[in-house]
C-alpha cells in the first residue's frame, strides 16, 4: 500500500498527475526518441514539483 508522507500527496490533483505520468511513460517507451523522452520526463516531473511547492504555501491568499 502507498503510505502518505506529505500533505501534497493527499491532493487529488497530485494523484492524477502521478497517474498521468505513468500513462505517459507507457506511451513514451513505445514511441519516443531519446531527445523527446528526456524533455517530456522533465516536464512531467515539473508538474509534481509545482503541485508540491504550491501546496506548501501557507497564506490563504497564496492558496486560493
Amino acid at each position: 500500500m502507498n503510505e502518505i508522507y506529505f500533505d501534497h500527496e493527499k491532493l487529488n490533483v497530485y494523484q492524477k498527475a502521478i497517474e498521468f505520468i505513468e500513462w505517459l511513460e507507457n506511451i513514451i517507451n513505445r514511441n519516443a526518441k531519446k531527445s523527446i523522452l528526456d524533455q517530456i520526463e522533465r516536464a512531467a516531473n515539473s508538474i509534481l514539483l509545482n503541485i508540491a511547492e504550491g501546496n506548501g504555501k501557507f497564506t490563504g491568499r497564496l492558496r486560493s
